[in-house]
C-alpha cells in the first residue's frame, strides 16, 4: 500500500469517526435536554477541513447533512424535514460548513503559494551568494536571511539579533558612510547602494556591497529599511592587485 493510499484511507477513517462521534453526541444531547444542535457536526467539519483539506470538509458536510436530516430532525428515517425552523437550521449549517471548507482550502492554497515563493527566493539568494536584512524602524524588529551570517563570518546562533549589534559589525571607519546613506534614503525616499567593510569575529576585514530601500506605511512614514548584501571581497582584492603594477610604474 502506497503512502498516498494510506493517507487517503486515514483521512476517510477520521471523517467517519468524527461524524460518528458528532452524531452520537447530538443524539445524547437531544435525549438528555430535549434540544437539537448541529454544533458537534460543525466542529467535525472544522477539524477535518483543518487536517485534510477541502475534500474531507465536503465529505463531513455531506454525511452530517444526511444523518441530521434522516435521524435528527422529524420525521425520523426520512430525507424530508417537516418543521420550517429545523429546515432553516439545517440549511444554515450546510451553508456555514461549505464556507468553512472553502475558506480553509483558499488559505491552504495561499500558504502553499507563499511557501513556493519563499523557496524560490531563498534559492535565488543562495545562488547569488547574497544576504538580506530587514529592520523595522517602529518596532525595532530585526530580521535577516539564513545566508547573511555566512557573509558576516558567523553562525546563525552567533549572528547579531538586533540592528544595533549588526551595525557594530561594520568597520568603524565606514559606519558614518553607512549612516549617511540610510539617513539620505529615509529623507529622500530613494534607494541606496554603498560599498563598505565589515569586521569578522577574528577581526579580519571583508568588503560588501549593500543596497536596498526604505518602505513607507500608509501614513507616508518610513517604516522599514531593507538591505541586500553581497560579498565583493574577491573583486576588491583583484582591483587592488591590478593597481599595484601601475603604482609601481608611476613611482619608477
Amino acid at each position: 500500500m502506497t503512502p498516498r493510499v494510506r493517507h487517503h484511507l486515514s483521512s476517510v477513517l477520521i471523517v467517519l469517526l468524527s461524524v460518528g462521534t458528532a452524531f452520537l453526541l447530538t443524539r445524547w444531547v437531544a435525549a438528555r435536554w430535549h434540544t437539537t444542535t448541529l454544533f458537534f457536526f460543525l466542529v467535525a467539519v472544522i477539524l477535518c477541513s483543518w487536517r485534510d483539506g477541502m475534500l474531507s470538509g465536503l465529505l463531513v458536510t455531506f454525511l452530517s447533512a444526511f444523518l441530521s436530516a434522516r435521524f435528527i430532525f422529524a420525521p425520523l428515517h426520512s430525507n424530508f424535514i417537516a418543521n420550517t425552523d429545523d429546515m432553516v437550521r439545517w440549511s444554515t449549517f450546510v451553508l456555514i460548513a461549505l464556507i468553512i471548507s472553502w475558506a480553509h482550502a483558499t488559505s491552504v492554497k495561499a500558504l502553499a503559494g507563499m511557501q513556493r515563493s519563499q523557496q524560490r527566493l531563498t534559492l535565488a539568494i543562495e545562488s547569488a551568494h547574497m544576504g538580506v536584512w530587514d529592520y523595522h524602524l517602529l518596532t525595532h524588529e530585526f530580521w535577516w536571511s539564513p545566508t547573511l551570517p555566512i557573509i558576516y563570518g558567523r553562525s546563525p546562533q552567533d549572528f547579531p539579533p538586533t540592528y544595533g549589534r549588526f551595525f557594530s559589525c561594520i568597520h568603524f571607519d565606514d559606519q558614518p558612510l553607512f549612516n549617511r546613506a540610510l539617513t539620505r534614503t529615509i529623507d529622500e525616499g530613494t534607494d541606496y547602494e554603498i560599498e563598505h567593510r565589515i569586521l569578522l569575529p577574528d577581526q579580519s576585514v571583508r568588503w560588501v556591497n549593500t543596497r536596498g530601500r526604505v518602505i513607507f506605511n500608509s501614513a507616508n512614514r518610513a517604516e522599514r529599511i531593507v538591505g541586500v548584501v553581497t560579498d565583493i571581497t574577491a573583486r576588491k582584492l583583484t582591483e587592488k592587485q591590478s593597481r599595484l603594477p601601475r603604482e609601481v610604474h608611476a613611482v619608477a
